[in-house]
């Protein structure tokens, strides 16, 4: 197990994700977690379930897309059947649930919206929002360094804002917005 990642089930959790995972993918989340130690507790979670979400958030996202489909199916999952990349997190979150046995509700929603964002949600879910897009291992360098100075120097609030423009001109310009996004960044944009 790595040391930062000292909670009950992190062995249990690295093995799965190891065995699902691309080793990109793998370093990835591992990255997420890792960033999300930074400022959990500015951000107002716990450590475990910093870890927890930001180990978890992406344990669908090895499937292939029919795969996906059928692994989502099983766990009663019903909507974005046809877009994997809205489909992993709902899966994953229902996995962790169903499977894991992960009862915490912030956590869970944290993982089923971390793609999408969702108006309301935990200060978890926040800090999963920001660090799945500010890791340093992203390929968008320019805009994640920026989003990690930011923590550094303005805070979460500030930082939650920047993310999540930044990834709604990205969604909107190549897919469209889901109306799931529009209600964050609505939210996001009223009160922070």
């Amino acid at each position: 197990m790595a040391a930062e990642f000292d909670i009950p089930r992190a062995d249990e959790y690295l093995a799965l994700l190891r065995e699902r995972l691309s080793d990109k993918t793998f370093a990835h989340v591992q990255s997420v977690a890792r960033l999300m130690l930074t400022f959990h507790d500015e951000a107002g979670c716990t450590r475990d379930q910093a870890i927890t979400a930001g180990l978890l958030h992406d344990l669908c996202k090895g499937f292939k897309k029919k795969e996906l489909t059928e692994h989502a199916r099983s766990l009663g999952i019903t909507e974005h059947l046809d877009n994997p990349n809205l489909l992993h997190g709902p899966a994953a979150a229902a996995e962790c649930e169903q499977r894991l046995g992960i009862t915490d509700l912030d956590t869970l929603e944290a993982i089923r919206y971390h793609t999408t964002g969702h108006a309301g949600w935990s200060n978890l879910g926040n800090a999963l929002y920001i660090a799945d897009f500010a890791e340093p291992l992203r390929k968008k360098p320019p805009a994640a360094a920026l989003a990690r100075d930011m923590l550094s120097t303005q805070g979460v609030s500030a930082t939650l804002r920047f993310v999540t423009d930044q990834k709604v001109e990205h969604v909107r310009g190549k897919f469209g917005l889901d109306p799931e996004t529009q209600a964050f960044a609505d939210w996001v944009a009223s009160e922070f």
